[in-house]
């Protein structure tokens, strides 16, 4: 991991480890996570991937000429890459038929956590928009590598499906192709846009405690009639 990254993870704090070990995640890695939990979490996260590729996009548009050469490697090999269409496979597995990746299928965590980075991705640098992807990428490739030895023979076969997605070598592969670009885009930053770039990568950390407390507890319900307190 790069200095930069070490940096955002350490403005992060505890924040970052009660993301990369949520209780979601450990049930994942033990092999008792609920199927209900599990069908939550990828129902949510197919409107919320559009978005996400949508700022990688955004942020490549915005890179000068110069930059766009340290890019280009991460940018190839993600061109192919559609994590829906897997999602989409795993949930048929599970006998789900109910989702859809319309962006207003999302619910509060999940359109929060699409709209702080679509936010970032117009209003500020293409260094603000690929920042505000790091935790999801960063974080699932961590992820990866702490389930990588994990004897998986008893779980489920679509969490075996799952854990071997995210272990895979090129989940780590494209993780640190963007690190690598970013590390020496972001070397010439003056220490005020470096804080700046703290604060976001927080925030989409704890947009991703927010997606996984949702999936935890199988409910991000919208308000209406009924769901007030009091």
């Amino acid at each position: 991991m790069g200095g930069f990254v070490d940096r955002l993870k350490s403005h992060a704090g505890e924040n970052w480890t009660a993301y990369v070990r949520h209780p979601w995640l450990e049930g994942m890695y033990n092999g008792d996570l609920s199927m209900e939990r599990f069908q939550f979490f990828l129902v949510q996260d197919l409107p919320y991937l559009a978005d996400f590729s949508r700022v990688y996009f955004m942020g490549f548009a915005k890179l000068n000429a110069r930059d766009l050469r340290h890019f280009r490697p991460f940018l190839k090999l993600i061109a192919d890459y559609d994590e829906g269409n897997v999602e989409e496979d795993w949930l048929a597995e599970i006998g789900c038929n109910d989702f859809s990746s319309d962006r207003w299928a999302a619910l509060k965590a999940r359109e929060g956590y699409m709209n702080h980075l679509i936010r970032m991705a117009h209003e500020g640098t293409a260094f603000t928009a690929f920042t505000a992807t790091l935790p999801c990428c960063v974080g699932f490739a961590e992820i990866g590598d702490w389930m990588r030895e994990k004897d998986t023979s008893n779980h489920h076969a679509v969490y075996r499906k799952w854990i071997d997605h995210y272990r895979r070598p090129f989940q780590r592969l494209q993780v640190d192709a963007l690190i690598e670009a970013l590390e020496t885009s972001v070397s010439g930053l003056n220490e005020t846009e470096l804080e700046e770039l703290e604060r976001v990568f927080l925030r989409s950390v704890q947009h991703q405690i927010h997606v996984f407390d949702a999936a935890w507890r199988m409910s991000d319900p919208w308000p209406g009639p009924g769901t007030h307190a009091g």
